[in-house]
């Protein structure tokens, strides 16, 4: 039989649930012609998740190997590879343990709850909320505004900064074209001197934003400096593309079965149908992790240095682990998804996410009684980050 994992066609990259239900039918750890292990069992993934001999993806030494072999055609992409070093993402400990607490340390949720409903207000007053394109006009300014309220930037810029991010995005892809790396190099180059610059203000002026908190956390420098700003930026892309990402696959699939339409508040699961919308489509799809030892995993032995693509998606769909998979059942419990992933790499900002989500979830039901599909969903052609470009809803 020919192997089920096409990561290259279309039609998986806009649904990937079809394949990821035939690879784990004809083998849930499964050796791809590039190579790389590929898991869509949910047992083995949150095992290699949470085993220490499991690195991250190291995306910056590939990067930084591909600029190389084309210097006849690109200049260097020394920038990416220095920003993407830094993050905290594809760092392993103890240098990973470090940032992390360091990064926790000054991160905390005062006052988000405002900010979130602030942010709320203030796009439902430019928009008409009989019919508005649900990617562009409300999921992705309300995490952008929200991280750059958080920060302690001008909410001005926080167009800017999203357009910046959905370039940096790219990094966390499988496969990119150089075209794509270029401008993840000139996005890099911008977000490093946006921060450099707002960094220095917060020093000579600090407030109680996370960026005045890291920066005056970091005056012994603790953290080398170009690390600390990367991950400032590594925190805007990250609260930013996830959180867009739940908004929309949430909100889609809540009034595609017209949940919304259900007397949703007196429900009382908006918690639960967070997760089991997270588990049901996640917006994060794939991680990747190296193998620093020839190990054991699953009654399967990975060799030393072996890559392993491992399927969020896929897991949160296996049917070994989940009664019923392809349904979206809102009161699912327990319901122990990997949307964020697991063990010490699970994402930083998830409670923001789901804290977002949630809050506007309460502010629609409260504002509006029905909800309304306008037109048919256009995804973004991405399989790493499954999110919308276009889909048009109306709230009444």
């Amino acid at each position: 039989m020919e192997s089920p994992w096409k990561p290259y066609l279309k039609e998986n990259i806009l649904d990937p649930y079809p394949m990821y239900k035939a690879l784990r039918d004809y083998e849930p750890i499964h050796r791809a012609r590039t190579g790389e292990w590929v898991v869509t069992e949910y047992e083995a993934a949150r095992s290699i998740l949470k085993d220490s001999r499991f690195l991250v993806g190291n995306r910056a030494a590939w990067l930084e190997k591909a600029s190389t072999q084309h210097l006849d055609k690109w200049e260097s992409f020394s920038v990416i590879v220095d920003a993407l070093k830094s993050f905290v993402v594809f760092k392993n400990p103890p240098d990973h343990t470090l940032l992390r607490k360091f990064i926790m340390q000054a991160w905390n949720n005062r006052e988000v709850d405002a900010i979130i409903k602030g942010n709320i207000d203030a796009i439902f007053n430019t928009l008409d909320p009989t019919r508005f394109d649900l990617a562009t006009e409300l999921a992705a300014p309300l995490p952008a505004m929200t991280m750059t309220k958080i920060l302690g930037l001008p909410i001005e810029d926080y167009k800017y900064l999203e357009n910046l991010s959905h370039e940096m995005i790219h990094s966390l892809d499988l496969y990119l074209t150089f075209r794509q790396i270029e401008r993840m190099k000139n996005a890099t180059e911008e977000f490093a001197a946006y921060f450099e610059k707002f960094a220095a203000d917060k020093l000579k002026n600090p407030d109680d934003s996370l960026l005045s908190r890291l920066v005056h956390l970091n005056k012994d420098q603790q953290i080398p400096h170009h690390e600390l700003m990367g991950n400032c930026f590594f925190l805007f892309i990250a609260g930013e593309e996830t959180t867009a990402g739940l908004i929309e696959l949430g909100l889609y699939h809540l009034i595609l079965n017209e949940e919304l339409n259900k007397s949703f508040q007196e429900q009382k699961i908006p918690s639960l149908a967070t997760e089991e919308l997270l588990r049901f489509d996640s917006p994060a799809q794939i991680v990747v992790r190296i193998a620093s030892e020839e190990c054991e995993i699953a009654r399967h032995k990975f060799e030393k240095e072996a890559a392993v693509t491992i399927c969020l998606g896929a897991a949160n769909r296996d049917p070994g682990k989940f009664e019923r998979p392809d349904e979206l059942i809102l009161d699912r419990t327990p319901n122990h998804h990997l949307a964020f992933a697991s063990g010490i790499h699970r994402c930083l900002g998830d409670w923001l996410a789901k804290r977002e989500f949630e809050i506007l979830l309460d502010e629609l039901t409260t504002r509006f009684n029905r909800f309304e599909l306008l037109s048919q969903p256009v995804w973004k052609e991405n399989l790493n980050m499954r999110s919308l470009r276009s889909l048009y809803i109306s709230c009444r």
